[in-house]
């Protein structure tokens, strides 16, 4: 074969393979999503199911953006494919607004400003498709620190991030007629703290801006509306808090959400290993009170005061839907990073004119499935390499036999 077409095609190999981890970027993030199942039935409402849909919300957590201890090249790889995975979302489930629930940073409670403001950066650029909806972010133990931690100038570095939050980090806002509530669950946690007495009063003054703000709704679709009407509970709030309200164990979850793991994920409670066999996992026993969860009294504060009719939490980095008081459901969202576990998810929430909500868990592709196209990648590519030399090297002793010759 003459020189030129078999460098031709030792380039063009090699051009293609260097290529191949963007396309598989690309295609591989498309999320799989389980088949809608309802939060809030139309039976609850005792109204027909209605197809029109008011509010369709994409609801993540727990992204754990690696910081200055983070090793470059994976968190690098690991940003991105999150910002793939938000941008495939965008394009294929068109959501009307973006909720995310906490833990933006791994260790922003012990960054640097300069390494605070990097993360932030890097945080925007991934959500960059979503810049033209309506998009809120709640504080995370992560982001401020846990309950005996926070302190005002982490709380001022991560509410100056994130304008709509007031000084305490909590936000009541409205998205079509939908009323949110995001409440800052370290600061509610810490019970004997000063800060729980100002976010104490926050509270108490939130609950006049959403009677406000359900007057408004109710004024806006009927007037006089009848307080057990579908109408008059689709005017009830959507509580945001990263901590989940109080539970004792895993056990109250309709069903068990068990991670898949390998060696370098950093899960706690135990999950399905990758390469043991038989599969091992050790159930966490219970959560800790203020670390893992809100406190009772905390939880029985929210809903008396704000009588949510869903409840929307992470932290746990596992999905959980469960009825709590008064039939109000709570959902959390899983992790949306592969630094936890190797098989991350995130919300589709589809609100409807009717008070109905139905509710899809979304997974990204695991993370051992993608390194596993990487290795296979790369050894193709070290093959084409081998190959391409051994060939030039062919070629050349060929090429001084001739001039002898």
């Amino acid at each position: 074969m003459p020189r030129k077409p078999v460098f031709l095609l030792s380039y063009l190999s090699l051009s293609f393979l260097v290529f191949v981890p963007w396309i598989l970027l690309h295609f591989l993030s498309d999320p799989s999503c389980s088949p809608f199942s309802p939060v809030i039935s139309a039976s609850s409402t005792g109204k027909a199911r209605s197809d029109h849909v008011q509010l369709k919300a994409m609801v993540v957590g727990d992204l754990h953006l690696g910081g200055a201890t983070t090793l470059w090249l994976d968190r690098a790889r690991r940003d991105a494919f999150m910002k793939a995975s938000l941008k495939r979302a965008f394009q294929t489930l068109k959501p009307h607004s973006l909720l995310v629930l906490g833990d933006v940073s791994d260790w922003g409670r012990k960054s640097t400003k300069e390494q605070w403001h990097s993360v932030i950066l890097r945080f925007k650029d991934m959500t960059m498709p979503f810049s033209g909806l309506p998009f809120h972010v709640l504080p995370g133990n992560h982001d401020v620190g846990d309950y005996y931690q926070i302190t005002t100038s982490l709380m001022q570095q991560f509410v100056d991030a994130f304008p709509g939050l007031d000084d305490t980090g909590n936000e009541v806002f409205m998205i079509r007629n939908i009323t949110f509530i995001s409440l800052n669950a370290m600061a509610l946690a810490c019970e004997e703290c000063p800060l729980y007495n100002t976010l104490k009063k926050v509270v108490e003054h939130l609950e006049v801006v959403l009677q406000t703000a359900v007057q408004s709704a109710e004024h806006t679709q009927q007037a006089d509306l009848p307080i057990h009407s579908p109408e008059y509970a689709s005017t009830r709030p959507i509580l945001l808090t990263h901590l989940p309200l109080y539970r004792e164990d895993e056990g109250v979850c309709d069903s068990a959400d068990i991670p898949i793991c390998a060696p370098w994920h950093e899960v706690e409670g135990g999950c399905k290993s990758l390469f043991q066999s038989p599969t091992l996992y050790h159930k966490k026993i219970n959560y800790r009170s203020r670390i893992d969860m809100l406190s009772l009294n905390t939880s029985r504060l929210l809903l008396s005061v704000f009588k949510p009719r869903l409840v929307l939490s992470a932290h746990a980095h596992r999905f959980c839907s469960r009825a709590v008081e008064d039939g109000v459901k709570e959902i959390t969202v899983s992790t949306f990073t592969w630094r936890n576990r190797d098989d991350p998810s995130f919300l589709l929430l589809q609100f409807y004119k009717d008070g109905t909500c139905d509710v899809q868990q979304c997974f990204l592709p695991r993370e051992s499935f993608v390194l596993g196209m990487h290795i296979l990648q790369g050894s193709i590519l070290i093959t084409v390499v081998i190959f391409g030399g051994l060939r030039y090297r062919r070629m050349q002793k060929g090429a001084r036999l001739h001039l002898k010759t």
